[in-house]
């Protein structure tokens, strides 16, 4: 089931109960209170498809406590030189194994960096074969997203391909069961310093270690899809002192799948 459809039907509940409240064709506080329960019913359902911590549409893994003071460095939207090429020095001069979750047609163009971060050890994962948000499409367009992008990354990585992260972090039931036919996981985040938005090296890492948890999964970015226009070295440099400063607190840095079997 897609969440714009169950929002179209509210909306039409909504606007029929106030139509029949002017025509008197039922009470007008019944048609309010209606109108006004479609309202507040639609706008909770999708905060619960937009904010990132919620399982209410299926299982979405944001952290996991029990992995004790172990956490997840995760990078979005990539391979994009040659951003991800001076991450991958910086992880592997620092011994630190990450997760990349790729944009499958930026993967395609840049088979190499796949390949090297597959052999480096880090986790290949999937964003999606392109960064469209997944509640605008359809189910067929869900499926051949996700089919088509975890085929190349799998044929790239020579390794399967079981975690996705739906772009924006968006997704409903329809979403939900797009991930389950594929056999993925849905993972999403707890800690995010909105280093997209490039606001300096230093925000970058003081909102990452004002956030941070036991357990956490942070989300940094590699890449910049679909624009390919912006810079990402402030998350490369943001990255290197990150790593330092929660070294220094005790933490350990481990793959999503590697944090999500500790504990268990």
């Amino acid at each position: 089931m897609r969440l714009v459809y169950v929002l179209g039907l509210l909306s039409l509940i909504g606007v029929g109960a106030l139509w029949c409240g002017w025509y008197g064709l039922m009470k007008r506080r019944l048609a309010a209170a209606l109108a006004a329960v479609c309202v507040f019913g639609g706008g909770a359902l999708l905060l619960l498809a937009v904010l990132p911590t919620y399982s209410f549409y299926g299982p979405t893994v944001t952290q996991h406590s029990a992995a004790g003071k172990s956490v997840a460095l995760t990078f979005d939207d990539g391979p994009y030189p040659p951003y991800t090429d001076e991450l991958l020095a910086v992880l592997q001069q620092n011994k630190v194994k990450a997760t990349f979750f790729m944009i499958a047609e930026n993967a395609e163009k840049h088979p190499q960096l796949v390949r090297q971060i597959a052999a480096a050890g880090h986790e290949v994962a999937l964003h999606a074969l392109q960064h469209r948000d997944f509640l605008k499409l359809s189910a067929a367009e869900q499926q051949q997203n996700v089919a088509a992008g975890k085929a190349i990354l799998e044929k790239l990585s020579g390794a399967p391909v079981t975690l996705l992260r739906p772009p924006h972090g968006f997704r409903d039931w329809s979403v939900m069961a797009t991930l389950r036919h594929n056999g993925l996981t849905a993972v999403n985040w707890s800690v995010i310093p909105r280093d997209w938005t490039n606001p300096g090296v230093d925000v970058i890492v003081s909102r990452v270690m004002e956030q941070v948890h036991p357990g956490a999964i942070i989300l940094l970015h590699d890449g910049d899809s679909p624009k390919y226009q912006d810079s990402r070295q402030q998350t490369v440099q943001a990255t290197q002192i990150i790593i330092d400063k929660l070294r220094a607190a005790g933490y350990n840095f481990v793959t999503v799948s590697e944090l999500l079997a500790k504990g268990e």
